[in-house]
Order: C-alpha cells, then structure tokens, then sequence
C-alpha cells in the first residue's frame, strides 16, 4: 500500500520502495509500566517497507495515498 504525510508521498529512506504495511505500537513509558497503566500509553502507527523490511515511526496516522 502507499501512503502519505501531508502531502508528500511516502518512499524508503533505504531503498525508495513506495510500498509499505502498516501496523501499530505502543509507546511505553516507565512510569505507566511500572504502575500497571500500560493500556495508557500512546500507540504509534509504523510503515514497514516492503522491499528492504526498514521500519518508520508515525506518531499520527499517515493517509493513504
């Protein structure tokens, strides 16, 4: 799938595939953790390439494009 952030389209850094997938992951922090509070930490969306498996972090959702 593409995607883009505003409105640039998204390529590799690595090897400048414009195909990605998407998936999502938490952001945990110490504190949270160690209070049992994961379920209240951010999620990040993160694209990985479908050539070379580089992985970029999105902190808002990138569109697709």
């Amino acid at each position: 799938m593409k995607y883009k952030a505003g409105n640039t389209t998204l390529v590799c850094p690595c090897c400048q595939n414009d195909t990605f997938e998407k998936d999502y992951r938490q952001l945990n922090s110490r504190g949270a953790t160690f209070l049992g509070f994961d379920w209240a930490n951010r999620n990040a969306t993160i694209l990985i390439c479908t050539r070379c498996t580089h992985i970029s972090w999105f902190m808002e959702e990138p569109a697709r494009g």
